[in-house]
C-alpha cells in the first residue's frame, strides 16, 4: 500500500490580497495624473479613503472589474461613494465594502459569496456582473471549461516559491502590470472559439448561476440587489475589433442580441423574486463621458460618480419607503 501523498489539489480562489496597499495608474484618457490607491481590509475587500472601520459590514458590492474599478480614484469608486452619499443624506452609518475582483465570472463570485461574504452576515449584497460572463460563455461551453480553472494541482516547489515571493514582494504582479499592456482575459478570449448560435445556452448557464446567487443570499437572510449591465456600443465595438477578440459578425451578435437579452433576463429574475433592481444601463449606455474610451465598459471617475448618485438615490428612496 502506497503512502498517502496528502492533499494534492486545491480550489482556485481569486481575490484581492487582504491588508494590501498599492498604487495603480489611472486610465490613459483620464485627466487625473496622480496614482490611484488600491487598499484592502482584512477580508481582501477594497475600502475607501480612511475607511478602517472594524464595524459590522452592512453592504457588499460584488462583481468583476466593472465593480472593482482599480483605475478609478478610491474616493470615487461607486461601492464606497454611493453608501457615503446615502449616509450623508439619511444620517446613517452603513458600512460598505467593494468585493469586486477583476476577471471573476459569476461562478467565481458565488464562491466568494459563500466563503467570504455570507459569514459576515451583511444586510445587502449588490451584484453587478455579467458582461464578462457573456464573453466567457461565448468562448467556452460552460463555466466549468476553459481557462477559469476551479481545481489546481498543488506543487510543493511552486507553493514554496510563491510563499517566499508574497512574503518579500506582496502584490508584485499588480505593481508591474501598470507598466505592461497585458490582459490575461483578452488573451484567453483570443485563443477560444465562438459559438454565435448558442444564445439560449449562454443565457441558461448564466441564469443558473444567478439563481445560485439570489437563493444563497435569501437562504442566509441577506437581501440581494441586482443591477443591469451597461456599455457604450460604439466604443466597445471599436475595442473588441482592436483587440481581435471577435470578428464583425460576432460583435454584432454580442452587442445587439446577447447583451439586451441578458439585461432582460436580469430584470425578469428581479421581478420573479421581488427583489430590487437598479437599471444602470439607462444611465450609461449612450454616454461616452462615463466610460473609458479605450474599452467602452469600465467607468471613468465621472462615470463612477454618476453611478454612485443613481445607486444612492435608489437606496435612499427604498429605505424611506420602508420606514413609512
Amino acid at each position: 500500500m502506497e503512502d498517502d501523498p496528502g492533499i494534492s489539489r486545491s480550489i482556485n480562489f481569486k481575490e484581492n490580497n487582504p491588508l494590501s496597499l498599492v498604487k495603480v495608474s489611472p486610465y490613459e484618457d483620464s485627466n487625473e495624473k496622480k496614482p490611484v490607491i488600491k487598499q484592502t481590509d482584512i477580508h481582501g475587500f477594497l475600502i475607501g479613503p480612511g475607511d478602517n472601520s472594524k464595524d459590522k459590514i452592512d453592504v457588499v458590492f460584488m462583481g468583476a472589474s466593472t465593480v472593482e474599478l482599480e483605475n478609478v480614484q478610491e474616493n470615487k469608486r461607486f461601492p464606497y461613494l454611493s453608501i457615503k452619499k446615502l449616509n450623508d443624506s439619511l444620517n446613517t452609518k452603513l458600512v460598505s465594502r467593494n468585493a469586486g475582483v477583476g476577471g471573476n465570472i459569476l461562478s467565481m463570485t458565488n464562491l466568494l459569496l459563500t466563503t467570504k461574504v455570507v459569514p459576515l452576515n451583511p444586510k445587502y449584497v449588490i451584484l453587478s456582473s455579467s458582461l464578462i460572463d457573456m464573453i466567457y460563455l461565448s468562448k467556452n461551453k460552460s463555466y466549468w471549461t476553459g481557462s477559469k480553472k476551479y481545481l489546481n494541482r498543488n506543487n510543493p516547489k511552486t507553493d514554496t516559491y510563491k510563499g517566499i515571493k508574497n512574503m518579500f514582494f506582496p502584490n508584485l504582479w499588480l505593481q508591474l502590470r501598470k507598466y505592461a499592456n497585458f490582459s490575461e482575459d483578452l488573451e484567453m478570449f483570443k485563443q477560444s472559439k465562438f459559438s454565435p448560435m448558442d444564445k439560449s445556452r449562454i443565457l441558461d448557464q448564466y441564469e443558473k448561476q444567478l439563481e445560485v446567487f439570489i437563493n444563497t443570499c435569501l437562504i442566509y437572510g441577506i437581501s440581494p440587489i441586482l443591477t443591469t449591465d451597461y456599455h457604450v456600443p460604439m466604443l466597445m465595438k471599436a475595442n473588441l475589433q482592436k483587440q481581435g477578440i471577435f470578428n464583425n459578425k460576432e460583435i454584432q451578435f454580442y452587442l445587439n442580441e446577447l447583451i439586451p437579452s441578458l439585461n432582460n433576463l436580469i430584470e425578469q429574475k428581479a421581478g420573479c423574486y421581488n427583489i430590487p433592481l437598479i437599471k444602470l444601463h439607462e444611465l450609461i449606455d449612450r454616454n461616452n463621458n462615463f466610460v473609458n474610451i479605450n474599452d467602452g465598459l469600465h467607468l471613468t471617475n465621472l462615470g463612477s460618480e454618476k453611478v454612485s448618485e443613481k445607486i444612492s438615490f435608489y437606496l435612499i428612496d427604498k429605505f424611506q419607503n420602508e420606514k413609512n
